[in-house]
């Protein structure tokens, strides 16, 4: 990696005037990091955080003459930029080239297309799924799933002796609450909902994926999450990697939602997208009701992971303000050589239980609670979190 690059900026955000690019800036400034560099395509409607200033040229993800020239001033570049299919590899591709290292809140290897930078991440450092989820919903489970003991090949070593926990291990996940789905998000959500097969309804088991094992949760109450709730089983590359990492023999991956209208779009769209319907007009209609049912309320999201017993819980304010925290922790993580060169998951980056307690010290983490036991039978009252 990078540690002795000298370029004047410390870390350039692109994307910097949304919801993701503005959380990056604000836990990044928090943490004393500068300088701190804003890319924005056109000018922001609201002022961005004091202390970090804005390139004077629009830059556009789609321009690579002007992401490169923002890139080349920087030691470290975010992209919170998306959806992914969209962004593709074109800020990864313009950071690596001039120099600069990488975090990337869209998990980029889940493109069909080979990265073109791969090459340099002999010298580069790349870390991509920085954020929620990608992100940061796949590096808590290791805290749990490690029961404190050093971890070789996803086993637990003991006296310096790698050996298999007791059997079978479960892991159940749920990621979710009451968000604003950005429109990006929600095209990254709704891309994955219209496939068909896969992951929608899947589950990890035996060392395999399980398609339609597990069905859709609807009108339900769960632990740590206030009031009713839609949980979809939606098991992702990254859930699949936990499973592999930690040699668990089942693990259900849930995405939940808190609010009614979402729930109702969801539902006109378990069966995936209608003929004439696309992508990009079913995540717009996801977006707005996410919007319709924040109103007049406060967002929240959780995560919760329950492994053998054992649980954690963690709480924080909405979604795009924890992946604006994970990728900010990732950033400075690169940008003190704490990471080797190479493309890096942000879930897999070593110590997970000592970057889980940075990450929770942060304005956007409310609480984060390692249970040793299983979670509670009842939810928190809205309103506590």
């Amino acid at each position: 990696m990078n540690r002795g690059r000298t370029a004047p900026v410390a870390v350039g955000v692109v994307g910097a005037a949304g919801a993701v690019g503005r959380a990056v800036l604000e836990e990044l400034l928090r943490l004393g990091v500068g300088p701190v560099r804003a890319a924005v395509r056109r000018p922001p409607g609201q002022a961005l955080p004091s202390g970090a200033h804005l390139w004077p040229d629009p830059v556009d993800v789609a321009d690579a003459r002007a992401l490169a020239a923002f890139c080349a001033e920087c030691r470290v570049v975010v992209n919170a930029t998306g959806p992914v299919r969209t962004v593709g590899h074109r800020v990864a591709s313009a950071a690596l080239a001039s120099g600069a290292d990488l975090v990337d809140v869209n998990d980029t290897a889940e493109l069909p297309e080979p990265a073109p930078y791969a090459r340099l991440l002999r010298w580069r450092t790349a870390v991509i799924g920085a954020g929620l989820m990608p992100g940061l919903a796949g590096l808590l489970p290791g805290v749990p799933a490690a029961d404190g003991m050093p971890v070789t090949d996803g086993m637990p070593v003991t006296d310096g002796v790698p050996h298999r926990p007791h059997r079978p291990r479960t892991l159940t996940v749920r990621v979710g609450g009451l968000p604003h789905f950005p429109p990006a998000a929600a095209r990254d959500f709704m891309d994955r909902l219209a496939r068909p097969g896969g992951e929608v309804t899947a589950v990890w088991r035996g060392g395999r994926r399980v398609a339609g094992a597990l069905g859709v949760e609807r009108g339900v109450r769960l632990p740590y999450f206030p009031g009713e709730a839609t949980a979809i089983p939606y098991l992702t590359e990254e859930a699949v990697g936990v499973a592999r990492r930690f040699g668990l023999d089942e693990v259900r991956w849930y995405t939940v939602f808190g609010g009614e209208h979402t729930r109702a779009v969801l539902d006109r769209y378990r069966a995936g997208l209608p003929p004439g319907r696309s992508v990009n007009e079913a995540a717009d209609e996801l977006s707005r009701a996410t919007l319709t049912d924040l109103a007049g309320r406060a967002p929240y999201q959780i995560v919760t992971c329950e492994l053998d017993g054992r649980a954690l819980v963690l709480t924080g304010t909405d979604s795009s303000a924890l992946t604006g925290t994970t990728a900010a922790h990732a950033a400075l993580a690169v940008l003190n050589g704490e990471l080797p060169a190479g493309q890096l998951h942000f879930a897999e980056l070593p110590d997970s239980a000592r970057l889980a307690r940075r990450i929770a010290e942060a304005p956007a983490v409310t609480g984060l609670r390692l249970l040793d036991g299983p979670l509670a039978e009842l939810p928190l009252e809205e309103g506590i979190l």
